[in-house]
């Protein structure tokens, strides 16, 4: 098979970059949107260590989930996981009257931000079976 350091230099540097992506089907911003079909949210991995900090919003310090945090932890995700709408985008805040990317992915997402933050959560790795893989 070869050496893997000199496998690794003949790959592409840019590929470790990446991340997974994906499309969600937002009926919330359907309604909003008044438009015939879910509208696309475009998703993205969070980067590992933003991961660990919006995965770990919701625990307290002895590990324990702390259900109080577990919506804003879901906001927080999608604030680092939505990539189109532009959550950040100050027009976009405005015009819903809201003054942070995380207001508005509560507005406009509301419950559905759960379901987002789960499928972000998945794109970056996580999952209920990824302990059960890193156990066997």
């Amino acid at each position: 098979m070869g050496n893997l350091v000199d496998e690794l230099l003949k790959a592409d540097a840019a590929k470790a970059a990446e991340r997974a992506t994906g499309i969600f089907k937002s009926k919330r911003l359907q309604r909003i949107m008044g438009t015939d079909e879910p509208v696309d949210v475009k998703i993205r991995a969070i980067k590992p260590r933003r991961l660990a900090d919006v995965a770990g919003y919701a625990r307290r310090q002895n590990g324990d989930l702390d259900f109080s945090k577990t919506y804003d932890a879901s906001l927080l995700a999608c604030m680092e996981g939505i990539v189109e709408p532009d959550l950040k985008n100050t027009d976009l805040q405005k015009h819903f009257g809201v003054a942070s990317p995380k207001e508005l992915a509560e507005i406009l997402f509301d419950t559905e931000a759960n379901v987002i933050s789960t499928e972000i959560m998945k794109l970056s790795g996580i999952s209920d079976d990824a302990e059960e893989e890193i156990k066997n």
